[in-house]
């Protein structure tokens, strides 16, 4: 798992203020978009700001885990 960068650090806690439910799954991770239309626009654009994320997907999947936020996996019986 890649150690998050600054970068990385910054947009997870900039979308995180803005209202957005983030968790990391598997190698990536999800944005939930907040249900007020003005929040979600300023989540939108958080993202054009920010540019591609792209490369950063591990390390932002990483700090979401490290920070408790992260998918569960079932336990399987």
């Amino acid at each position: 798992m890649r150690q998050p960068t600054t970068r990385a650090i910054e947009l997870v806690e900039a979308l995180l203020a803005a209202g957005c439910d983030m968790r990391a799954a598997g190698d990536g991770y999800y944005i939930g978009e907040p249900a007020d239309r003005a929040s979600a626009q300023n989540v939108r654009n958080i993202l054009r700001d920010f540019g591609s994320r792209r490369h950063l997907l591990g390390e932002i999947a990483s700090y979401l885990r490290s920070i408790g936020r992260d998918i569960q996996e079932p336990e399987k019986e």
